[in-house]
């Protein structure tokens, strides 16, 4: 008992805190009548209970009379209560006793409870195959509400190694991507799972385009009774008003898409483990708050004060020999900008998860892909940056920088990182460098001339580099890797990274699509270039790994023309058939 009071006492205390330091936090928008009425019903089926007894026994526990919500986590084996669970409201953490029965004063925006699933026990699903490790309920504040969790553990125990797929930027806007999505990234991942150890997934933020309750249908849709269970995260767009589709404004609150968001895919801010690793999966976009100085778009990034307090508490209970992924949507990189920012706890994060024995951050939002490290207390900490599942808003099959479309693949054995890629959709896992003849010039002369030609952003799509070649090497980090340039069997240049456009995907977006966004025009930070000493004999790109930890990428093969690329959005007589190649000056 002195044990229970103790444990009551902390987690009022720090629900005493919160509201002691004034934590920012966005006004709770007042629920739609509609919504409420579809909670009521969701109560009824569930085993959440609304108890009147001014004395609650639940598994030998006395339940507190300060306690607004509390449960039981069983095993479905034993039938007895698992002790030392992580449960949480989204504000604070908490763990079962020895009768397995948790109990939290919830926060007065908590509208969902949930498990952070242990590395010894299954990931409990729901009918199609969705991660189900919360609850989501409405009522009021000062009501008690009961919900109870129940974990299988794993046939073998622990697992020693499993495969994290990661899907950045989904981004369905409406139903040709949808279909998009659906007959070409899940078939792809379809196809990749029986090469996998023990594959989970999980997205990246911006899984719609703006918030839409149709989109959230069709992806929830579209990843149900799939062969490998997804999680998923908030982005910036999943923040947009879905009422006022072209309003970028603040005029959709905070929490009204954080609820959106809760009823088809649970928390905004969770956690869960495998093997040696703990997965911290959060939103880092604050909509409605003010941008950095210079930026127009309607949110911040970063955590508010209670979201870095939720994941103290949530890494409080990580031993620091585990390794930790952390799952946002907005890159921390260097903190300036649109990223996240040092005022809103960048560095602070980043000291936290140094703790650790082995850091690494997936991100998405740039639809490029890209790394950044971090040194941090001495620990290198890696910040993966993704491709886009989308690309270029599904304008194409290749994201900005030239990345095709696709999404990240982790292979982790116990608490370490053993290999990474990018798994570029309707390839094969090896395409990892697109190639290109540093002297050929870009067009297509079936261009829509009323549309597109017009425009000639460049007069030239070229790098003006007859001789050379230069390779597009989306998923490496520079200075770690040797990349080369072999002809004949022997090494004849070692390629040096260029600052430069990617002229082919520039040339596509911008005259075939047409395009106006800046976001098409900038350089891209992986390209590599080496001069060939014979420009008629084939060549080898190889991009080999210094560590020895990842595996060596190669490509002997140029690309000359657009027959790979191809969108709807096509000119009329640009069609889906192969594009004639584009002349060279080779």
């Amino acid at each position: 008992m002195k044990k229970l009071l103790l444990t009551l006492t902390l987690i009022c205390s720090v629900s005493a805190w919160s509201c002691e330091q004034g934590l920012p936090m966005p006004p709770k928008q007042e629920q739609d009548k509609d919504d409420k009425e579809e909670n009521k019903e969701d109560n009824k089926e569930d085993d959440g209970q609304r108890d009147e007894p001014k004395q609650i026994v639940v598994n030998g526990t006395t339940i507190n009379d300060a306690t607004t919500l509390y449960g039981v986590v069983t095993n479905t084996q034993t039938g007895q209560g698992i002790e030392n669970i992580v449960v949480s409201d989204g504000f604070i953490c908490v763990t079962t006793d020895s009768n397995g029965v948790y109990q939290i004063v919830r926060n007065e925006n908590c509208e969902m409870v949930n498990i952070s699933i242990p590395a010894e026990y299954e990931i409990p699903v729901d009918g199609g195959n969705h991660p189900a490790f919360y609850k989501r309920f409405i009522i009021s504040k000062d009501e008690k509400f009961r919900h109870d969790f129940a974990l299988t553990p794993l046939p073998g125990g622990k697992q020693s190694e499993f495969t994290l797929l990661t899907l950045a930027d989904i981004q369905l806007h409406d139903t040709n991507d949808a279909d998009r999505f659906r007959d070409e990234t899940m078939p792809d991942i379809d196809q990749l799972l029986p090469t996998l150890v023990n594959p989970i997934a999980v997205t990246l933020g911006d899984d719609t385009n703006k918030n839409n309750s149709a989109m959230w249908t069709k992806v929830k849709q579209i990843t149900a009774n799939q062969k490998v269970s997804i999680f998923h995260c908030m982005g910036n767009h999943d923040h947009l008003n879905e009422l006022s589709p072209d309003d970028h404004s603040k005029s959709t609150t905070y929490w009204k898409s954080v609820e959106n968001f809760h009823k088809y895919f649970g928390p905004q801010n969770y956690s869960f483990s495998r093997s040696d690793t703990h997965i911290v999966v959060m939103d880092n976009a604050l909509h409605g708050e003010t941008p950095p100085p210079g930026e127009d778009y309607e949110y911040a990034a970063g955590f508010y004060d209670w979201q870095f307090e939720w994941l103290k508490q949530d890494l409080s209970y990580v031993p620091k020999d585990k390794m930790v992924l952390l799952c946002v949507h907005i890159p921390f990189r260097d903190g300036k900008g649109g990223n996240h920012s040092d005022e809103r706890y960048r560095q602070k994060v980043l000291n936290l998860l140094s703790e650790y024995q082995e850091v690494h951050l997936l991100i998405g939002h740039t639809h490029k892909q890209s790394t950044w490290i971090h040194t941090v207390n001495g620990k290198k900490i890696y910040e993966h940056i993704h491709g886009a599942v989308c690309g270029g808003m599904w304008h194409s099959t290749v994201c900005v920088d030239g990345t095709p479309n696709g999404y990240g693949v982790y292979t982790i054995s116990g608490n370490t990182l053993k290999d990474w890629y990018y798994k570029a959709t309707g390839y094969d896992p090896d395409m990892q460098i697109r190639a290109y003849d540093g002297g050929q010039t870009f067009y297509d002369p079936r261009l829509n001339q009323s549309k597109s030609a017009k425009q000639n952003y460049y007069s030239k799509y070229s790098w003006s580099a007859p001789g050379y070649i230069i390779a597009n090497i989306w998923n490496i980090e520079h200075g770690d890797w040797d990349v080369t340039l072999w002809q004949n069997g022997k090494q004849v240049a070692t390629m040096s990274k260029i600052a430069e456009r990617e002229w082919w995907v520039a040339y596509w977006f911008l005259e075939v699509w047409g395009t106006t966004s800046d976001s098409y025009r900038g350089s891209t930070k992986h390209l590599y270039k080496g001069k060939l000493a014979d420009k008629n004999a084939p060549f080898t790109i190889c991009a080999v790994d210094k560590s020895g930890k990842r595996k060596t990428m190669e490509c002997s093969t140029l690309t000359t023309d657009f027959s790979e690329v191809w969108g709807d959005f096509a000119t009329k007589e640009v069609t889906r058939n192969p594009i004639p190649a584009c002349e060279g000056e080779w």
